[in-house]
């Protein structure tokens, strides 16, 4: 049910506007009428209702006061204001008229106005109740002989005894804008029901859903519809046909293909058949979609479950889409496009940026819109383990190789692998000896355990991940020319957040609505002034930092807005002016000595939400910017 108020403006059309409702009003949409004339304070509280109707300044007043509400304006059009100036001329024979009115939506009609009712007419803008008043005195101060007005003026006219007309608005036109009002709340009540609808598709489930309107438009999907129909590759498959995202799909009520409440039929999809079943959506209005589920045949589905299941287990399945990506900024938005693109290739990627900016984000997105979705996803972080330990991971041993080895010997990660995708993550960080054996691995498509002398074929894609100037630590000699040139065959740069400051606000928001939700907690929301420090601080520490400050907020702020003065609490946000991390540089060399400078460093990456190496980097990067600085 949507609840809709009207205001009516004048006391002799009340009675004409309530005939209307009577005719109009239906069980989805409920309407109340009140008369209102001028704009004091309305005391009709206003908080149940989800459309609002006014006119004038009683409308704008509304807006001011109503942000988030749907308030629509009730107009009147030339004619409106044409039969109020023959009034007028009728009524006071004024030889000059001033229209009180807003001034932009009259001013190309003035000089056809006075020519056709043979007055001087000028112009007098109103907009609030001020300028009501102004407009009044300057009427008064130029000599108009009468008023034709709204109903603010009208009022202060009548308590000066000015000559005034009152606009009224014509039947027309007021059951135009009723009919709009009605549509409005009827695509509201649409809307309310749709979201109902999506809310019964689980996430969860094994199986592929997909909510369709009566014309067969898409609404909503679940992850695993969005993947096995590759809804990444549909920059717009809101609301797309479904026969769009796959010729051999339909829906409960098509012309076409006309198909029955919980019919099945058999499609093949990637080289497998799957079932498809249709189920007539219900809810506040009958017929309203289909629910679309698609689900493997019956072995392939056992075997597929048990397969997910035994990954599930070890971790190695992506966890994430490109639909976990919020990208607004056109440059975000351009490094996804190039993303998708690379997941239709099977080529090594190479994914570069700073610590925290999101490149295991892409590198989950990339493996689960490729082909080699349904296949492993196994992740390592090549900086978090010794050599040795490295090398028996990524290429596994065989039993008694090495002293601690296990029994049964161990698979490598690479052949765990297998059909699927790896990813490398600070692959900077990996030893020059254990290089040259994943070159190798990398041309040979093949790897060797450790004390083994038999060799296992293995068809792995590479996705590597690296925060490091690569080029740098090749000129050190700390990494191979040959390696990088096998894993960079397809290379994407993720900017860090102080690049894209459109970014932060819609991050912060969703990671404020996650955390908040994991706690238990109302969600927080932040204040203009308390957005436009997020904005311009530099996030030395990028998004993972943000999820930090998103956590402190949630944690630490009972208020439902976060000011300001809350962000400053945080000893982060020092000052709204730092923009760039020049502004955590560290102190000069008439700092404190060395010991009581790394803990301040410490404390400082603590406050941050970054590691001490990540500020160490940065200040050896200041450091070293300060000295090029003076040698100019």
């Amino acid at each position: 049910m949507v609840n809709v108020i009207v205001f009516v403006p004048s006391p002799d059309q009340l009675g004409y506007v309530e005939g209307l409702v009577q005719k109009m009003q239906t069980d989805e949409v409920h309407i109340d009428v009140v008369h209102h004339f001028g704009t004091p304070k309305v005391s009709t509280p206003l908080d149940s209702y989800d459309v609002i109707l006014a006119r004038g300044l009683t409308y704008y007043m509304l807006c001011a006061q109503y942000p988030g509400k749907n308030i629509m304006e009730l107009g009147f059009d030339s004619t409106d204001i044409l039969e109020a100036l023959l009034a007028c001329r009728e009524t006071f024979r004024p030889e000059k008229i001033g229209i009180c009115l807003k001034r932009d939506e009259l001013k190309p009609l003035l000089p056809g106005l006075g020519e056709f009712c043979h007055a001087e007419l000028r112009l007098y803008d109103v907009v609030d109740e001020q300028s009501a008043y102004e407009a009044v005195d300057a009427c008064q101060r130029d000599g108009m002989d009468a008023v034709v007005s709204g109903g603010t003026v009208s009022n202060i006219c009548a308590e000066r005894g000015i000559p005034c007309t009152y606009v009224h608005i014509r039947p027309a036109t007021l059951e135009r804008d009723m009919q709009e009002l009605l549509n409005t709340a009827r695509i509201i009540n649409t809307e309310r029901t749709k979201t109902n609808l999506i809310r019964t598709i689980l996430d969860g489930s094994d199986d592929a859903v997909m909510a369709v309107d009566e014309a067969g438009r898409v609404l909503e999907a679940n992850g695993q519809a969005y993947q096995l129909y590759q809804l990444a590759f549909h920059p717009k498959w809101k609301g797309c046909p479904v026969r769009e995202i796959n010729p051999d799909l339909t829906f409960i009520g098509s012309r076409e293909s006309p198909c029955r409440d919980g019919e099945e039929s058999i499609i093949n999809l990637l080289g497998q058949k799957y079932y498809v079943k249709y189920k007539l959506i219900s809810g506040e209005v009958p017929g309203l979609g289909t629910l679309i589920t698609t689900s493997a045949a019956s072995k392939i589905l056992q075997e597929e479950r048990q397969l997910r299941k035994s990954y599930l287990k070890k971790g190695m399945t992506a966890k994430y889409t490109f639909r976990n990506i919020i990208a607004v900024s056109a440059e975000m938005q351009k490094k996804v496009e190039i993303a998708k693109k690379f997941s239709q290739a099977n080529s090594n990627v190479l994914i570069t940026g700073e610590t925290g900016t999101g490149k295991e984000l892409f590198a989950h997105s990339i493996h689960s819109a490729s082909g080699r979705m349904s296949q492993p996803f196994v992740a390592i972080n090549c900086a978090t383990l010794p050599e040795t330990l490295l090398e028996s991971e990524l290429f596994g041993y065989e039993p008694g190789s090495f002293s601690g080895a296990s029994r049964e010997g161990k698979s490598g990660l690479f052949e765990l692998a297998h059909h699927g995708t790896i990813f490398l993550d600070e692959i900077g960080e990996i030893p020059v000896a254990l290089q040259a054996k994943l070159l190798r691995v990398l041309q040979e498509k093949e790897i060797r355990r450790i004390g083994s002398a038999a060799v296992i074929p293995i068809d792995v894609r590479v996705i590597a991940a690296t925060n490091v100037n690569i080029q740098e630590q090749i000129a050190q000699g700390r990494f191979r020319s040959d390696l990088l040139y096998r894993l960079n065959a397809l290379e994407i740069y993720i900017p860090p957040l102080r690049e894209r400051p459109d970014d932060v606000i819609p991050l912060m928001e969703g990671q404020l609505r996650i955390i908040a939700a994991e706690l238990g907690k109302r969600v927080p929301k932040l204040t203009a002034e308390a957005q436009d420090i997020l904005r311009r601080y530099a996030w030395p520490g990028n998004v993972r930092e943000l999820r930090n400050i998103c956590e402190r907020l949630v944690v630490l702020n009972d208020a439902s807005d976060v000011t300001a003065e809350a962000l400053n609490e945080l000893h982060v946000f020092f000052d709204s002016a730092l923009s760039s991390p020049a502004a955590f540089a560290p102190a000069p060399q008439s700092a404190p000595p060395a010991p009581p400078a790394a803990k301040k460093k410490k404390d400082l990456a603590r406050e941050l939400g970054v590691s001490r190496t990540t500020l160490w980097r940065m200040s050896k990067r200041q450091e070293e910017a300060d000295r090029q600085s003076g040698r100019k």
